[in-house]
């Protein structure tokens, strides 16, 4: 009997040392490793991409980068200074397209046809300025992405286009959609979203069109303000107030002056649109 208890003691203790040593490879593969753009032989964005895979993050130095980019799936791309670092599209093309769980942040994106888009689960663009796009600053089909603490503004069609979009964990939160020359937001086919906490103002169109089969989409602590006279009605829970932002147009400083009421904070509490934290790092 003592025989067969020490050894089983020896074989827990080996499969216990099996268990960790394959816990501690798993993490080690899933860890990921960091490139930076740029670096030796790496001048590009596509470049760094090039040689990426899954759990990867590329860091992107300050710089205008004219280029397309195509995040590979689980790749992350961060610019080092927030709107420091600058995709431009050369005017034509999608400027960033996102398979799936990839995710694009810092960056300002602009001058292309379409600023982001994204169809795949589990993508997220995050603390962009997605700003003079010759069509829409975000289209997104299917897979809603987290779409937060953007500014997404100046684009000549919507500032962000859904077309049949269901959200599990993400939502449109905390983003500024201003000024766009179409819709704030546009909802296509049958969506079933969740729009809270955003600034959507002085678009030339509809604050948010809605689609009349996106009856699930539920907006709540919005500031929908100074949009198309005429145009859909505030829903309820939301608000209707001028932001009086500081410098949009020459600066892209979409600050809120400090004398606006109450109402101008969220369900969380805070300040609604791209929240000043993550603004004040561009000014």
């Amino acid at each position: 009997m003592k025989i067969k208890k020490t050894r089983r003691r020896t074989n827990n203790g080996l499969l216990i040392g099996i268990v960790a040593s394959a816990l501690l490879i798993a993490q080690a593969a899933f860890a990921g490793e960091s490139l930076s753009v740029p670096s030796v032989g790496i001048k590009k964005i596509g470049e760094a991409m090039i040689n990426a895979k899954s759990g990867d993050t590329i860091w992107v130095e300050n710089g205008t980068y004219h280029e397309l980019v195509f995040v590979k799936s689980g790749v992350a791309v961060i610019a080092r200074n927030t709107f420091k670092a600058i995709i431009d599209g050369g005017g034509k093309g999608t400027v960033v397209s996102l398979s799936a769980n990839a995710s694009i942040s810092g960056f300002e994106i602009c001058n292309g046809t379409i600023g982001v888009f994204s169809r795949e689960a589990g993508n997220s663009i995050t603390n962009c300025r997605i700003i003079k796009n010759w069509e829409t600053g975000i289209v997104t089909v299917r897979h809603l992405p987290k779409i937060e603490d953007n500014i997404i503004a100046f684009n000549r069609a919507s500032g962000i286009q859904c077309w049949d979009v269901r959200s599990t964990n993400a939502s449109i939160n905390h983003n500024t959609i201003a000024f766009n020359s179409n819709n704030g937001i546009a909802l296509g086919g049958a969506c079933d979203v969740v729009i809270e906490n955003n600034m959507i103002t002085f678009n030339e169109r509809f604050g948010i069109k809605n689609s009349e089969h996106s009856t699930r989409t539920q907006f709540s602590k919005n500031n929908i303000f100074g949009n198309l006279p005429g145009s859909q009605p505030v829903p309820p829970e939301n608000f209707s107030f001028d932001p009086k932002f500081s410098s949009p147009h020459t600066n892209l400083n979409f600050k809120v002056e400090t004398d606006q009421p109450c109402c101008m904070y969220g369900s969380d509490n805070k300040i609604l649109g791209i929240r000043l934290g993550e603004e004040s790092k561009s000014n």
